[in-house]
């Protein structure tokens, strides 16, 4: 890459040169941007290439810079038309030489838990998806739950409740903002039979919706790419789900609506243990007091109490869903399994046209 850099520099002049100098200029140009543009076609791409058009970096930059330093660029409420939305559209800073990043920034609501602000089952939606779906086939975007001393706090946003009572912190969820996506339509009956990328797409998602029991179907909770040749979906704001009761919207997307699935995806949901959702879903997040304050615990310790989603013992804070939550999903698995071997539902074998760009990115040598 960095020959390809120095073969695009452009040549500087004097302007006295005249004609012959600007000759020279556009003789090299005329040599060295075809050579260029063959090494950028030949040439293995790094990962960030790889991404697609909605996800725009690889997901562990993201995550890093969803956990990095705090600096607001700009912010605006994220949906001013739903009364009393707390969230904000925040683009943050990012290090020297690298451009902003847009995430939603919501702050969890004390006492950390209750209808429609439950972090835990944002965060376990995210972490799911990863024991079926390679990266590049996410359905969630990135997602990390942060916490700041209420000062702290205050100097970026102006209303800051403690999260969690006695702790003096504030508790708040960051999730990477997709580019070109829309809230319209997302679910098509007719382009679900007609187009094999939209299919394999809304195969993986609802697979998501299904296990999670996703229960809000408010519009703009499932978006869809507007790239013509990739309608790759995602669900966002995955907080009413699990064992939550279903929003006054209802829970159009928790049932399985399509007759057949990716092969892939289905082959890795057969190798999902007890034991994988346990670590996957058992502890989603930790923090630890310090000083009056809540730090990251990275990694998380051991399940403090597998009946409570939200828990706290000696000094620590944790998040996870419970044992009970956890069998939901173990069932729902089965049962989908169960519909694939009766026959009920078929599996479609991965090819060129179903595979989303992303995926066909990374897959180039």
């Amino acid at each position: 890459m960095q020959l390809i850099q120095l073969l695009l520099q452009p040549v500087v002049v004097q302007r006295s040169g005249g004609d012959s100098a600007m000759r020279v200029v556009f003789e090299r140009l005329l040599f060295f941007v075809p050579l260029a543009l063959l090494l950028l076609a030949i040439l293995p791409q790094p990962a960030g290439a790889q991404t697609g058009p909605n996800i725009l970096f690889p997901v562990a930059y993201i995550e890093s810079r969803l956990r990095g330093p705090l600096e607001i660029l700009e912010a605006k409420q994220a949906r001013p038309s739903v009364e009393g939305d707390r969230s904000a559209r925040v683009v943050l800073a990012g290090p020297e030489g690298e451009p902003g990043m847009e995430v939603l920034w919501k702050p969890v609501s004390p006492p950390g838990e209750g209808y429609n602000n439950q972090p835990r089952y944002a965060l376990a939606a995210y972490r799911l998806q990863a024991l079926f779906l390679d990266e590049c086939e996410y359905v969630v975007p990135p997602v990390v739950m942060r916490s700041l001393p209420v000062d702290e706090y205050k100097r970026l946003r102006s209303e800051a409740p403690v999260s969690v009572r006695t702790t003096g912190s504030v508790l708040f969820l960051l999730s990477y903002w997709l580019s070109d996506v829309s809230p319209d339509d997302p679910w098509d009956q007719a382009r679900f039979e007609a187009d094999q990328r939209y299919a394999r797409h809304w195969g993986n998602l609802n697979i998501l919706t299904h296990l999670i029991d996703h229960k809000d179907a408010n519009y703009g909770n499932l978006l869809v790419s507007t790239h013509p040749d990739d309608p790759r979906l995602f669900a966002v704001d995955n907080d009413v789900a699990f064992d939550d009761r279903a929003s006054d919207q209802g829970d159009a997307w928790s049932p399985l609506l399509v007759d057949r699935l990716p092969r892939q995806t289905v082959d890795r949901l057969r190798e999902i243990s007890d034991a994988d959702l346990d670590r996957a879903l058992g502890v989603v997040a930790e923090f630890r007091m310090k000083d009056g304050a809540l730090i990251p615990a990275e990694p998380p310790g051991e399940n403090l109490a597998n009946r409570r989603g939200l828990r706290g013992a000696r000094g620590r804070v944790q998040f996870g869903l419970t044992r009970t939550e956890i069998r939901g999903v173990r069932q729902r698995i089965d049962d989908l399994l169960d519909a694939v071997e009766q026959g009920r539902i078929r599996t479609v074998e991965d090819t060129e046209d179903t595979l989303g760009l992303a995926c066909l990115g990374a897959a180039r040598p």
